[in-house]
């Protein structure tokens, strides 16, 4: 894990890194969003779980991802949809999504913040919204000749102006917050690579859409009892 000082994208502020690589494992709580300038305890440091699916759902899901990383964009363009539409739009797995930056570090604390900010002003699917197309436009956006105007597009989906964007940034409670799930994953689940999966509070290797369907399928065996 490195530490890394982003002054001319994010204030200066003291960021945890990751290496993004194949699929291996984590999880952890949370707990509510804060606002800017107050005093973060351990716990509020962590932020809301974004989560898609059931509440009730007898399968849980994390990854730990970063919006920067290949391997993320391809699990979420080649692996997920089939997931999501046999696991959790059927109410069968909750699954948690949470922010693990990787390199280019600034780009992927931009993206993290941005979709945080969407989440605030619209809820998780506005989210889910923003984290997709950042999969998706990964390249136009990071090594595009003008990040910002791509990145405006984004926020444009979700009904942010220009103004908005750029308080957005300056948003340190939200570093803070994703500052916190990287040291945790790390510590606690040593994750060093995205994405990272856990099942049912266990850590899981899946790479293909068959290895999910089957480990899922077990873990719902499992839960009937």
């Amino acid at each position: 894990m490195i530490r890394l000082s982003l002054r001319a994208a994010l204030a200066a502020v003291p960021l945890l890194l990751a290496a993004c690589g194949g699929a291996s494992s984590s999880d952890k709580a949370s707990a509510p969003e804060t606002k800017p300038g107050d005093q973060l305890t351990v716990e509020s440091k962590k932020g809301s779980d974004m989560v898609m699916g059931s509440a009730d759902a007898p399968v849980t899901v994390v990854e730990y991802a970063s919006v920067t990383c290949p391997h993320c964009a391809a699990f979420h363009e080649t692996v997920f949809p089939a997931i999501k539409e046999k696991y959790i739009d059927t109410g069968k797995v909750k699954f948690i999504f949470r922010e693990f930056p990787t390199p280019p570090a600034e780009f992927s604390y931009i993206g993290s913040v941005l979709a945080r900010c969407a989440a605030e002003k619209n809820g998780s699917d506005a989210y889910f919204a923003v984290v997709g197309t950042l999969f998706r436009t990964q390249r136009t956006w990071i090594f595009g000749d003008n990040p910002k105007a791509e990145l405006l597009k984004v926020a444009g989906q979700v009904g942010m102006d220009e103004a908005a964007f750029d308080a957005c940034l300056k948003r340190q409670d939200l570093i803070d917050q994703i500052n916190a799930r990287v040291e945790e994953g790390s510590e606690k689940y040593s994750i060093t690579g995205t994405p990272s999966f856990i099942v049912n509070g266990e850590k899981a290797t899946a790479r293909t859409t068959e290895d999910f369907e089957k480990l899922l399928d077990e873990k719902l065996a499992k839960a009937a009892g």
